[in-house]
């Protein structure tokens, strides 16, 4: 009995070994390596959309916080102001 038990867990163990041998084998291959790098750039794509959303919506949020303190209405928000008038030039 206890043989079987010991045989059972070396081919256990000998099965696990050779799947994740064949897992890293084809992770090193050339289309392995595509693969990586194409699930790395997808992600790297998320990441950055993500960040932009989560910067424009704080920006906007702080920009509300500062009129609001500065007494600023939202109306005149959209309006800017005039141009300062150009100097004459001195001769």
């Amino acid at each position: 009995m206890r043989r079987a038990v010991w045989f059972a867990l070396g081919a256990a163990v000998a099965v696990v070994v050779v799947v994740k041998g064949a897992q890293l084998l084809r992770r090193a291959t050339p289309e392995g390596v595509r693969e990586q790098v194409a699930d790395a750039s997808a992600d790297l794509g998320k990441r950055a959309t993500t960040f932009v959303k989560t910067l424009t919506s704080a920006m906007a949020e702080r920009e509300a916080e500062i009129r609001s303190a500065l007494g600023i209405d939202g109306a005149d928000a959209t309006e800017r102001p005039a141009a300062a008038p150009a100097r004459r030039a001195t001769s």
